[in-house]
């Protein structure tokens, strides 16, 4: 009998040795796939970096073939045709030959430290003797010009407090280009000094508007510091361009607008007959 429970505790023992031994595999088999899942990360990580540097590479291929894509568009706006003109040569490095006077726009092309400019002046919208339609035309095709969209829009203005034609200049472009614009803008005043000082309220207010961007410019102004900030501008906007649909949009928008202006005034005149 003794020798059975001697043979029986003999046998727990080994079940107790094979039970350690089950809890010792699962943990071991937990580690080993562990080591394998971090291996196969890291191999994918590597995969997706070599993909990440291979789209990057061929980003740069593609702006090495196609100009569009990395060209910017600058459309150049003021009352003021000769000062249009002074800001479109200093861009574009062209000499002072006085250009002829038209009233179309005309797209202008150069290549600049390895970057291609487009540039348009927009004939003045206010005073103009073009009706509303003629207009709505030239703004039109100004942008279409400037394909995929303009990047910055350059107003100018002299050196000197904004006049009636100037600020109605302003309020134009605003009226048909609507607010979208704003982030698009860039005062440029033409000035002997390179003092903020010189801007009057009126000034200030309107380079508010355009979220506070203006350079003062004059015969010794380096082109470069203005790409520079032009530059800045389309980086802050990331790329974002004014493009023929934003103005087909900003058009409906005022259609709409002025619909429902027509409903209204034709319901009131409506009970005021009742």
């Amino acid at each position: 009998m003794r020798l059975k429970d001697q043979k029986n505790s003999e046998q727990i023992s080994k079940l107790f040795d094979y039970i350690e031994s089950m809890k010792i595999e699962p943990y071991s088999l937990q580690m080993y796939m562990g080591t394998k899942e971090k291996r196969v990360r890291h191999e994918l990580e590597e995969k997706l970096r070599a993909k990440d540097n291979e789209i990057k590479d061929l980003q740069e291929k593609i702006k090495t073939l196609d100009p569009e894509g990395v060209k910017l568009n600058l459309i150049v706006c003021g009352s003021n045709r000769e000062l249009k003109s002074f800001i479109s040569k200093l861009i574009l490095n062209q000499s002072e030959r006085r250009s002829e006077l038209s009233s179309e726009c005309v797209r202008r092309d150069v290549e600049l430290h390895g970057r291609l400019i487009s540039l348009v002046e927009l004939p003045a919208l206010f005073n103009t003797q073009l009706s509303e339609e003629e207009v709505m035309r030239q703004t039109h095709r100004c942008v279409s010009l400037c394909h995929p969209g303009v990047h910055v829009f350059i107003i100018i203005i002299p050196d000197a407090p904004l006049n009636d034609e100037d600020k109605a200049e302003i309020e134009e472009i605003q009226r048909i280009f609507s607010s979208r614009i704003n982030k698009h803008m860039i005062l440029i005043k033409q000035s002997s000094e390179h003092q903020t000082a010189e801007l009057n309220e009126e000034t200030q207010s309107v380079i508010e508007r355009f979220g506070g961007r203006h350079q003062f410019i004059d015969l010794n102004t380096q082109v470069s510091v203005l790409m520079e900030k032009l530059e800045q501008m389309v980086e802050e906007n990331s790329g974002v361009c004014f493009s023929t649909e934003t103005l087909m949009e900003t058009q409906m928008e005022k259609l709409k607008e002025f619909e429902e202006m027509k409903r209204k005034i034709h319901l009131l005149q409506k009970q005021g007959n009742d």
